[in-house]
């Protein structure tokens, strides 16, 4: 049976098929007598038919999440039942938001957000007296927003505006919105430089986002004591400034907060146990951190602290309690104290980010610390490890055999199996970020962290051969073992490492060949071989022979291409070859007699090839004259005065 045949159809539903961009069928205008129908994650392409606008019974439309795109949207004007509309997630594109949607008085839920949307914000929004959720966000609208578009919204509870960077919210101080506000998005818009005063009557916010809202402010204690029922806060990426009072009996409901990339100053506010993630990198706090320590550590799983002004000792206990937080980051602070050089178990740290403190210890991950001792063996307990950087101290012994416990690593990183929580977005279109050293090189490793992999060993005095266990690490992407003092070779079955993009086993005692099934690591754009002992022929491929003669310089008995100066026996003479060959018949020319018998003969013609045309001409032979005459009585009196 066709839909065709289903004149008193009603309710429509075939959303979350995938039709790959088929246009959007026109039969639908037919179906009059329609008051609900959802398309979205259809898969349809191409432009809206118009005669959509026939289905004036419509209460529910939903056409989101296709590539759907339209010249203008005045066919929407005629829905006069609408409640639902939501055409986000398409390619609708330019200044196409028609004053006509002031029509639809029933409208309870607008979502446009993540098309192209430019223009203005049309005023006559404040008709929809109904409405209860608008979402714009993610597009180019640009203007300005005021209570006159906001003031006849009572019942807004959703107001999404953000990621429009050229969208300007601006109202008077006095205004007081006629709406509570459960979730407020104003992430990169222009609502500064002042922190808005009509958000003091707001006060049963759940969620709060004015990152990188262009605010210079102090944050007034009105916000803090009026926002009680709020879940989730960010504030990131401002200008705001000022002491942050306990929050602790206040914000009860609060799950996360980010204040990152801000100016605040003095100690921690003391927060709830609700607390799951906390983002204050990039401030100027200062003081303890023993209220996260030993009240929030039960139900923390995000703290980052890094590049603040702590500098205060951190008791062992309070370590045991931090490593059970999944991502730790106290990076560029001053603190210090012993690391324990034991960890109970449960140890459930995935990242952890020490660098630049003052620790001393007997425990890695510590890069640029003061750590020295063995490897330990509890290192093997951190089965969540994806990134451990142990570089740059004084860690001795052996790598221990079961970094095959490691068992994040020891399969390829699924992107959907990764906690997104961990990697919010901070309003700049870039997850959040750590310091890794990548490639020789410290850089701040962002978008893509939640898919790196790392074991950074190098800089220490470690000493025996490479485990053979740390190739079954086959998730693992950059394996940074040089200047250390390893002996032995490396493991034939290197190349299960089949996504490894880095290798430096560089400045080590490492001996034998270099396995032929090193070649198979295709992904690989680093290998450093360079300062140890191997000997033999460089396996042969052409993957191998994309890098350069540095990779293996400093391997005496190493030879074979790209070492063109160093054949091995039997090979054929490099091209390396023939330049010499070429240099040494060019020495041989300089060496001959008739060589400098021609320089004498050109000099000799150019000469007087000059001279004799000068003397050809009259001017010339009389000044030429009249200045040797010059010089000859100038040598006649000098000589008289011996």
């Amino acid at each position: 049976m066709s839909l065709l045949e289903l004149p008193h159809l009603n309710y429509l539903d075939l959303s979350r098929n995938d039709f790959d961009g088929t246009q959007f069928p026109e039969f639908i205008c037919s179906l009059g007598k329609l008051r609900h129908l959802n398309l979205g994650y259809f898969g349809f392409g191409g432009q809206i038919p118009h005669c959509l606008g026939n289905l004036t019974k419509l209460q529910f439309l939903d056409l989101s999440v296709n590539w759907l795109s339209d010249t203008n949207l005045d066919w929407l004007s005629g829905f006069e039942s609408l409640e639902y509309l939501d055409l986000s997630r398409n390619n609708f594109e330019g200044t196409i938001i028609p004053d006509s949607l002031g029509n639809l008085m029933s409208l309870r839920v607008l979502r446009l957000s993540e098309n192209i949307l430019s223009g203005r914000v049309p005023k006559s929004i404040r008709y929809l007296s109904q409405i209860d959720t608008i979402i714009l966000g993610s597009n180019r609208l640009e203007g300005l927003i005021s209570e006159l578009h906001l003031f006849n919204l009572s019942k807004l509870k959703v107001l999404d505006l953000s990621f429009n960077s050229n969208l300007t919210i601006r109202t008077s101080s006095s205004w007081n919105p006629p709406f509570q506000l459960e979730s407020l998005y104003l992430a990169s818009c222009k609502l500064g430089p002042y922190f808005p005063k009509w958000l003091q009557n707001q006060k049963r916010t759940q969620t709060v986002d004015i990152s990188n809202a262009k605010i210079s402010d102090n944050v007034p204690n009105w916000f803090w004591e009026n926002i009680q029922t709020c879940a989730t806060l960010n504030m990131s990426y401002n200008q705001m400034y000022g002491v942050i009072p306990s929050l602790s009996s206040v914000l009860i409901n609060l799950v996360t907060i980010d204040l990152r990339s801000n100016e605040f100053n003095g100690s921690l506010p003391l927060l709830p146990p609700t607390v799951t993630e906390i983002y204050f990198s990039r401030n100027r706090f200062s003081g303890t951190i023993f209220n996260i320590c030993y009240n929030l550590t039960r139900n923390l799983r995000f703290l980052d602290l890094s590049d603040n002004l702590f500098s205060t000792h951190i008791p062992q206990r309070c370590f045991m309690n931090l490593m059970n937080i999944d991502y730790l980051n106290l990076a560029n602070n001053n603190f210090f104290g012993e690391i324990p050089n034991s960890i109970d178990l449960p140890c459930a740290v995935s990242f952890l980010h020490l660098r630049k403190n003052s620790f001393t210890g007997e425990i890695s991950s510590l890069k640029s610390n003061n750590i020295h001792g063995s490897l330990p063996r509890n290192l093997c307990h951190l089965q969540n490890l994806q990134v451990l950087d142990i570089s740059a101290n004084n860690i001795s012994g052996t790598i221990p055999k079961c970094l095959k416990n490691f068992t994040k690593l020891r399969s390829e990183i699924d992107p959907n199996s990764i906690d997104y929580r961990f990697f919010m977005d901070d309003g700049s279109g870039s997850y959040d970020s750590a310091y890794i050293v990548w490639k020789r090189q410290e850089a701040m490793y962002s978008s893509t962290l939640r898919l790196l992999t790392l074991i950074d060993l190098s800089s220490n005095n470690i000493i025996g051969e490479i485990p053979h266990e740390v190739t079954s690490l086959i998730g693992l992407v950059a394996l940074n073992l040089s200047r250390n003092n390893l002996v032995g070779s490396i493991p034939s079955d290197i190349s299960h490492l089949e996504l490894s993009n880095f290798l430096d086993f560089s400045k080590n005692k490492l001996s034998g060949s270099i396995p032929p099934t090193l070649a198979k690591l295709n992904h690989l754009g680093v290998l450093d071989l360079s300062f140890n002992n191997f000997s033999g022929k460089i396996p042969w491929s052409a993957h191998l022979q994309t890098f350069d003669a540095s990779t293996y310089m400093g391997n005496p008995r190493l030879c074979g291409p790209p070492l063109v100066l160093k054949p091995c026996p039997g090979d054929k003479t490099p091209a390396g070859n023939i330049d010499e060959t070429q240099n040494q018949e060019h020495d041989d020319i300089f060496n001959s007699k008739g060589f400098y018998v021609s320089i004498a003969l050109g000099f000799i013609i150019a000469f007087w090839g000059v001279s004799g045309t000068l003397f050809l001409n009259k001017w010339c032979r009389i000044t030429i004259g009249k200045m040797l005459i010059s010089v000859k009585d100038w040598l006649y009196m000098m000589a008289s005065r011996i």
